[in-house]
């Protein structure tokens, strides 16, 4: 067999070579509508998962197709064990993709992917296509040079962006049998400065749905007016109410849990977050930043809680005039947590909080649309520096420790399943636009990223 560095000598020049192919494979799944969240595209979310097995497949890995619940979405899992006696390494990302709307915003259409100035413009360039396409690319031409130097999973899942349940169930179930020396989760991105990242944590999720009922039937507010109960008046005055104008959330113990964050981490934010404010500005399009004026925008979006709302529906929203009072209202509210913080306890203080911000007449109740723990995972060991090599060969940069703002809710449960060190890092530019029209992806880094990720596999093949 050919040494690891000659492997990954051929490997990364064959990925020089089929740039064009990778591209277009990459083209060819954002064409499919793998929307999780609605019931009419479960068909294409199926399709999606058939495409990604056929091409694991077509490596000669053992693949299957789970389906871990009625109704859910499967799991997809690619295996090959060719290396007796080496490490193994698990690579994770997900097939499912957020809504387009508002989608006279976009312009190109969503899933007919256009390439403007450098960059591949469609739902899930970024979130997550782009990124665990790197990564099947990577693999791919690895096989094709002569095999990997270690022993390999893949474990994509199709309900990431809607909080699902079957990954988690499906790891819980099968931990025993998952062994791994390290799981890469390759579902981030870049810095705003355009360096490449490691998260040092993620944030956890509280993602929730108020109802407010007030009326039987909606009224004429001229004729109720001033008598009859308004669940939007009600439901605005409680969002408008869960912050002071601060950006404080008033929820009773809210912070009581907050960990704070290092000497070390204090000390570097310091030197980056004037930059960092003026990269936010930009990235964001708004004329100011908002949140907690007592802590550095750095702290605001990685190591302090946050609470926003989402979405808001009630009465009538057509063209026109309809002077109603209507039944029912809600609004979706989510949290973002950090550590210490749990969401249960967190969820408990929420609704307790909202039943007393409600009015005589309206009746608010509370939904769980979705959960999950913060996250705390090591950079000191070997996984984590394969990377940080890894991204100096492939992108010429050093690699920035990160507090990452978002969620990846099956985080945890790879910590308790299957035990092995997480390495959570990702190609995506910060101003990439996911969840938003105009989603993109630099190009660029979709081929570094491929070389990234070999030079990452024959690193830690060497090093374990």
């Amino acid at each position: 067999m050919a040494t690891t560095q000659s492997l990954m000598e051929a490997a990364v020049e064959l990925a020089r070579a089929r740039r064009k192919a990778d591209l277009d494979d990459l083209v060819e799944e954002l064409r499919i509508p793998s929307i999780s969240t609605l019931p009419d595209r479960r068909d294409d979310c199926l399709r999606n998962a058939r495409w990604l097995s056929d091409r694991f497949a077509a490596m000669d890995m053992q693949t299957e197709i789970v389906d871990v619940r009625e109704g859910g979405l499967p799991v997809v899992m690619a295996e090959w064990n060719g290396r007796p006696g080496k490490p193994h390494l698990t690579i994770y990302g997900h097939y499912d993709v957020q809504p387009v709307d508002p989608v006279d915003e976009w312009k190109s259409p969503p899933f007919e992917p256009a390439i403007r100035e450098g960059h591949l413009y469609a739902r899930g360039a970024a979130d997550n296509k782009g990124n665990h396409m790197a990564t099947v690319k990577a693999v791919e031409h690895l096989f094709a040079s002569g095999g990997s130097p270690m022993n390999l999973r893949f474990l994509i899942e199709g309900e990431e962006e809607i909080t699902g349940p079957s990954l988690p169930r499906f790891l819980q179930e099968r931990g025993p049998h998952l062994k791994s020396d390290a799981v890469l989760i390759w579902d981030s991105g870049m810095d705003e400065g355009g360096l490449p990242t490691l998260a040092t944590s993620l944030r956890g999720l509280l993602y929730t749905e108020l109802h407010a009922k007030g009326p039987a039937v909606d009224l004429h507010s001229g004729t109720f007016g001033g008598v009859a109960p308004n669940p939007i008046n009600t439901l605005a005055r409680i969002v408008g109410e869960l912050k002071d104008r601060g950006g404080r959330v008033t929820i009773p113990g809210f912070y009581d849990a907050v960990r704070e964050p290092s000497a070390q981490e204090a000390t570097e934010w310091k030197k980056k977050d004037a930059a960092y404010v003026q990269d936010m500005l930009r990235v964001t399009g708004a004329r100011a930043l908002e949140g907690e004026e007592a802590f550095m925008a750095l702290a605001r979006t990685g190591s302090r809680p946050t609470l926003d709302a989402n979405g808001f529906i009630g009465g009538f929203t057509g063209r026109g005039a309809k002077t109603v009072i209507p039944a029912t209202a809600s609004a979706k509210v989510s949290m973002r947590l950090v550590p210490d913080q749990d969401w249960k306890t967190i969820l408990a203080a929420f609704e307790e909080h909202v039943r007393t911000l409600g009015t005589p007449g309206v009746e608010i109740s509370v939904e769980v649309l979705g959960s999950a723990p913060p996250v705390l995972c090591g950079v000191d060991h070997e996984a984590a520096r394969a990377l940080r090599r890894a991204y100096k060969a492939a992108f010429g940069k050093e690699t920035a420790l990160i507090r990452v703002g978002g969620s990846i809710p099956v985080a945890v449960d790879f910590q308790e399943a299957v035990g092995a060190p997480l390495v959570i890092s990702g190609i995506a530019q910060a101003d990439c636009a996911i969840h938003s029209p105009n989603e993109h992806l630099l190009i660029d880094n979709y081929h570094r990223g491929i070389d990234a990720v070999i030079r990452f596999i024959c690193g830690l093949a060497e090093d374990s």
